[in-house]
Parts: C-alpha cells; sequence; structure tokens
C-alpha cells in the first residue's frame, strides 16, 4: 500500500468519525493556541516596553544619595551644583546633566490651590526629559542665571487653577512668593513619570537659583542626565557613583535609577508568566495527546475485523503501522494548524485591545506545528503498533 492510499484511508476513517476526532483535536488546539498566543502577547509586550524607552530616552539616568528625603541624614552627603560640574568635567561620555531639587508645596491663585511638587533645575531639563511644551515656553539661562521669578506648570496644575483660561503671563503664588507663568508643559507620557509622581501628579518647575532663594537651600535631590551612547550607560553611571563618593568621602552612599532597570523588571515578571502559562499549554497538549492514544486504541478495536481481513489479503505490517500512525498525526495537525489560527488571533485581538504592536513569531509558528506532529506520531504510535501485530486468524475471529 502506498503513502497516498494510507492517507487517504487514514482522512476517510476520520471523516466518518468527524465528532469524536473534533473533540479528540481539542486538547491539542488548546495547548497549541495557549503556546502562540503568550509568545505573542510575550513579544508584543516586550515591544510595548521599548516604545516607552524611546519615549524617555534609553541612555537616560538619576543620580541620587540613598538618604535623600531622611530626617536627620548629614548635610554633607547632599549632592550640591559644584557635583554636577565636576562630573560634567569628568565624563566626556554624558551628553546632558542637570540638578533636580524638590519640595511638596503648594500654588495660589486668587481663591483656588493645588498640592504640587515643586521642582527647581535648568533650562536643560526639557531636553533631558523629552518633556514637550503645551503652550508658552520653558525659562531660558537668562531667566535662570538672573533667579527670575517664574515658573512652568504641567497640564493638570493648568486645569486646576485656570481652567478653561489661559495661564500664560498670570501670577501663582509659590511658598508666599509670586511667580509669572510662562510655559505649561504637556503629560508626562514617559517611563520616569513612575519615579518621580508627586502629589495628584502635578508639578511646578522654577529656575534653580530662584527655587534655592524660595526654599533657603542649596541642595540637589537628583542629578539628571544621558549620555551620548546607551552602550555608555552602565560604565558612565558606575563611574559617577565613585566620584560622587570621593568628593563627599563616603562608601556606597549614591546610587542611579535609568529605564532599562524597568526594562529588566518587566522582562522578569514576562517571563515568569509565560512559564507558568506555557505549563498550563504543555500539560494541556499532553492531556491532548493522550487523547488521541484513547481514541485510536478505540479505533484499533472498532476495526479489529478491518485489520484482520486487509492482512489476510495481503496487507503488511508497516502497512497497518503507516496508516493508524498517519491517523493520529492527522488528527494532530489538523488541531494544531486550527490552534495557530485560534492563538494567533487571540493574540492580535489582545494586541489591538492592549495597544500593543501585533508581532506574530513564526518560529513559535513553526513549533507549535512541529510540536503537534510529533503528540501524533508520539501518543498514536503504541495504538498504531497493536493494531500491526494483530494475528490475521485471530482479528477475523474477533466480535
Amino acid at each position: 500500500m502506498s503513502f497516498l492510499e494510507s492517507l487517504r484511508g487514514a482522512l476517510s476513517n476520520l471523516k466518518t468519525n468527524k465528532l469524536r476526532a473534533g473533540l479528540t483535536m481539542l486538547g491539542i488546539i488548546i495547548g497549541i493556541a495557549a503556546v502562540i498566543a503568550v509568545v505573542t502577547i510575550g513579544m508584543g509586550g516586550k515591544a510595548a516596553i521599548m516604545q516607552e524607552m524611546e519615549k524617555t530616552g534609553v541612555n537616560l539616568f538619576i543620580l541620587y544619595s540613598k538618604t535623600v528625603g531622611q530626617r536627620n541624614s548629614p548635610d554633607g552627603n547632599n549632592l550640591t551644583w559644584q557635583d554636577m560640574e565636576s562630573l560634567k568635567r569628568a565624563l566626556p561620555q554624558v551628553k546632558s546633566l542637570i540638578p533636580a531639587s524638590m519640595e511638596y508645596g503648594t500654588l495660589e491663585v486668587q481663591q483656588k490651590n493645588i498640592s504640587v511638587m515643586i521642582v527647581g533645575t535648568t533650562p536643560g531639563f526639557a531636553e533631558v526629559r523629552r518633556r514637550d511644551v503645551a503652550s508658552g515656553r520653558f525659562f531660558t539661562d537668562e531667566e535662570l542665571a538672573a533667579d527670575r521669578r517664574v515658573v512652568v506648570i504641567d497640564q493638570k496644575v493648568a486645569d486646576t487653577l485656570f481652567g478653561a483660561g489661559n495661564p500664560l503671563g498670570q501670577q501663582v503664588i509659590v511658598h508666599n512668593v509670586p511667580c509669572r507663568v510662562i510655559g505649561v508643559l504637556a503629560k508626562d507620557q514617559s517611563a520616569f513619570a513612575q519615579f518621580d509622581m508627586g502629589p495628584q501628579n502635578a508639578f511646578a518647575y522654577l529656575p534653580w537659583g530662584t527655587w534655592s532663594d524660595i526654599y533657603s537651600s542649596r541642595r540637589v535631590d537628583q542629578l539628571q542626565g544621558s549620555t551620548v551612547n546607551e552602550a555608555d550607560l552602565e560604565g558612565t553611571i558606575t563611574q559617577a557613583k565613585r566620584i560622587l563618593n570621593q568628593r563627599h568621602g563616603t562608601i556606597d552612599q549614591y546610587d542611579a535609577f535609568n529605564v532599562q532597570q524597568l526594562v529588566q523588571a518587566a522582562n522578569k515578571i514576562t517571563k515568569i508568566l509565560t512559564s507558568i502559562i506555557g505549563l498550563v499549554a504543555g500539560i494541556s497538549l499532553i492531556v491532548g495527546g493522550i487523547g488521541i492514544m484513547n481514541i485510536m486504541l478505540v479505533s484499533v478495536t472498532e476495526r479489529t475485523r478491518e485489520i484482520g481481513l486487509r492482512k489476510a489479503l495481503g496487507a503488511k505490517e508497516r502497512d497497518i503501522l503507516t496508516q493508524f500512525l498517519l491517523e493520529a498525526t492527522v488528527i494532530s495537525l489538523i488541531g494544531g494548524i486550527v490552534g495557530i489560527i485560534v492563538g494567533s488571533g487571540s493574540a492580535l485581538l489582545a494586541a489591538k485591545l492592549l495597544k500593543w504592536p501585533p508581532l506574530l513569531s513564526s518560529w513559535a509558528i513553526v513549533t507549535a506545528v512541529t510540536f503537534s506532529i510529533v503528540v501524533g506520531v508520539f501518543f498514536g504510535y503504541y495504538p498504531a503498533q497493536k493494531a500491526a501485530k494483530l494475528e490475521p486468524m485471530d482479528a477475523l475471529r474477533y466480535e
């Protein structure tokens, strides 16, 4: 019997028992669909994370003292403007470096007020943090040098204090000091927004000298910067921490945060979830394989007389073995193909709902098809061998 004849016989038998074959495929379909969906969604999630990194910049970092904000912490551990200047000179791979000094406070205008994080910084802040100005502008180097009483607010503050009105040119009271609004920043969509969230996620930005005069403090809470190349990031952070410890006579007093840490954490979570769901999918595939074996054993029992008749007419053991193996493989393969369709469709739908990039993995699809064939051959071999080993006379007498 040729391979094509065996295949036609296998397909004919499956067509005769459509419902049984469909139920047998169910475990394979669920397992393969789960694998495809998990891999595709996982890849889409990673791509979404990379998009967030691009919004912020993959080469950005924040340096800070480990005791910043703690009561009774030594003032000598605080970062300073001189630290920033020293790092700029010592680290040519640093593209930009700005200070950020912060205090919780209240912005008032007429009868309205809002609790905000008031940040003292330099004109380079908007560029380093890739913040868009929705209206107006950020303060200039001249305003920084002159300690002008100007303030840039974010959209949340603008909406709360001015509603539909134009905030530009208006005066707001910052810690009992009137400051003129010169700009409104668009909402921060970057990964760093999760690191420096203020009260109600509301911020106001002052020239560093103005902030220093208002709060009578020369401290710097953070040094925020970027490197020329992404590859320089880790090395730059290490060198910066070493220089800061040397300048302040401390040991391991300073630390840094960068977007890549968020990516690493997200990747760990993704791997854990993928492993758990992959394990469930693997169990489903095993259950599906056992279902194939069970159905094939039933099929052997039902067709014992047919097998005996075929062997009596000259069919060889390998012909019987091939046909039953093909039946098991076809069941598994069809289940795998349906599983790929279901899994791909589910993954694309999830990506659309989550607004993630729809990334179908070709290697996952190839692996799924291969695995489904292997499952069919593995779990179908024993029933096929049992059918092939039947003695013709015993099979013909079987009731």
